[in-house]
């Protein structure tokens, strides 16, 4: 551990540096040549999918060159050793990619042949904001609550069954993994918002052209299991970089803000009207109210081909996972998959209820953290008050979370369970530097890593991480707050994008729904029941 904590260290200095010193002419003059020493291997923003130029609003269908993972069908890029050079580095085009496709997502949808400085700093819809949402697709809940029109403004319908239990048609305050929701520091619950992209939307309502298949009725999935027994097929991507994009689906997380607590500076911001079911509220009543809400968490994942020349990467999507860098301090003793959990008793918190105590950071303000009461336990999940219809009712002012939990998990203390591999570090601090010369907001966020199915050499016994994916575990903090650490069964599970999705099934319990839930929401509880795979 010491080894790769060192590279990620001495690799964001020396890219810091890099960045900021103009010439190599003049680092030479400030410093002796018996003093100037090699850098360690370090990885380099590859800034536009076309493979030139700065950063751009191409969004990537496929990853760019990769030495390593064309010559191996194993991978142990993350095991042991880093990478010395670029042909051992298998991670780096993956995280490239994410960025790739986390930047031209969040490009303004009215600028996109607008340059970098304009499109990553002019306010207004993004790109990934026009794709049709889930509701588009599956309908409202059975109960929404009404808002004026009039205001022009996107509308976050948290809506019912109208007898108390929250649907996942539209957007939503409980986490998917657990049914459990996330408090932030000023009390109020944390918002979820699913989209997909044209293409898998084409695919969703009439899978190979036909619309009597549809997914997203119960019925049409009953029609499509008949001809397809095999299952869901979302289409893929192009094998080029600037190809044609496959299927893609983004889940976002947002706070609502308090301007006298918060800087909406730092954050991607918009408004919104803030519609919640009656019974879903402590006194009864339906609401809608406009709120001002920032970005903290971004899921992107893309289906990926199966590619003769790429052996070792399954066709299993890949997954970009994005948070704001103010959400939660890194545990104090996270886990790591190269020689943390699983082989270190010290930071073993495999199936673990918390990953331990944060690592102290003076100063800091953070969106789901208090440092002053730091002596409570890290990401408990709250428990319901009881005595109201819903679990966790909403107050019906702010803190809407107010009275909505037990007050001993009235405010969880999120923390971060892992963490992040040096290589990426070293990416993010490339690609955050590149933002902030434009001075775009999208500085703030940082890749917490990228996920993909590989034919993976699995890390030394008794280090207990799934096998079937790299890196063998990624959460984001926001959407799977009490999950990071959680294993189903001792291989697969929640703490894995790939492993947890790769349960996701039809309407029949038992056809593949090619790593999707979305599928599942036509039929809400048991959809709930079958992804809710951890305490």
């Amino acid at each position: 551990m010491k080894h790769w904590t060192s590279l990620a260290l001495t690799s964001l200095a020396f890219a810091a540096v890099v960045l900021a010193v103009p010439s190599h002419r003049q680092a030479q003059a400030q410093a002796p040549q018996s003093q100037l020493a090699a850098p360690p291997y370090l990885p380099q923003a590859k800034f536009c999918a076309n493979g030139t130029g700065g950063l751009c609003s191409i969004v990537p269908a496929y990853i760019g060159p990769d030495q390593g993972l064309a010559q191996t069908q194993g991978y142990n890029g993350l095991y042991g050793q880093p990478p010395q050079n670029e042909k051992e580095d298998v991670q780096s085009p993956f995280d490239n990619m994410s960025w790739q496709m986390f930047v031209a997502l969040n490009w303004v949808a009215s600028g996109v042949k607008d340059p970098a400085a304009q499109g990553l700093t002019q306010p207004g819809r993004r790109v990934w904001q026009t794709y049709p949402s889930v509701s588009s697709l599956f309908g409202n809940s059975p109960v929404v609550a009404g808002c004026p029109q009039a205001l022009a403004l996107p509308i976050f319908h948290i809506g019912s069954n109208g007898k108390g239990q929250p649907m996942p048609n539209n957007e939503e305050y409980l986490q998917a993994a657990t049914n459990k929701p996330l408090i932030d520091i000023n009390g109020n619950w944390t918002l979820f918002e699913r989209r997909v992209n044209d293409i898998e939307a084409q695919y969703l309502r009439a899978p190979g052209g036909q619309k009597s298949q549809t997914l997203t009725t119960r019925a049409g999935q009953l029609e499509f299991i008949k001809n397809n027994p095999g299952g869901a097929a979302f289409t893929s991507s192009a094998t080029v970089p600037d190809g044609a994009n496959g299927s893609i689906e983004i889940k976002a997380s947002w706070r609502i803000l308090d301007p006298s607590k918060d800087d909406p500076s730092k954050f991607f911001t918009q408004n919104i009207l803030l519609a919640v079911s009656g019974d879903l509220v402590r006194d009864g009543r339906p609401f809608c109210r406009s709120e001002r809400v920032g970005l903290v968490g971004m899921h992107i994942l893309q289906r990926n081909p199966l590619d003769k020349t790429n052996p070792a990467l399954r066709p299993q999507w890949i997954w970009a996972t994005f948070e704001h860098v103010d959400n939660a301090p890194l545990a104090n003793a996270p886990c790591n998959v190269a020689d943390g959990c699983g082989t270190d008793k010290a930071t073993n918190w495999i199936n673990q209820p918390s990953c331990g105590p944060a690592s102290p950071a003076p100063g800091a303000h953070f969106s789901f953290f208090n440092p002053t009461t730091s002596g409570l336990g890290t990401n408990i999940s709250p428990q319901s008050p009881g005595g109201t219809k819903t679990a966790f009712p909403w107050n019906p002012r702010k803190p809407y979370a107010q009275g909505g939990t037990t007050s001993a998990t009235a405010q969880p203390q999120a923390v971060r369970c892992w963490r992040i591999y040096p290589t990426t570090e070293v990416l993010n601090a490339q690609w955050r530097m590149a933002l902030g010369s434009l001075k775009s907001v999208f500085q703030n966020y940082m890749l917490v890593g990228t996920q993909w199915g590989g034919n993976v050499e699995p890390p030394t016994p008794p280090n207990p991480v799934p096998s079937n994916a790299v890196p063998g575990m990624l959460s984001n903090m926001t959407l799977e707050t009490y999950i990071q650490n959680y294993l189903s069964n001792g291989a697969a599970g929640p703490g894995s994008c790939v492993s947890c999705h790769n349960f996701a099934t039809l309407v029949d319990g038992k056809t593949s729904a090619n790593f999707s839930f979305l599928p599942g929401i036509v039929e809400p509880a048991s959809l709930r029941a079958k992804i809710r795979t951890a305490p």
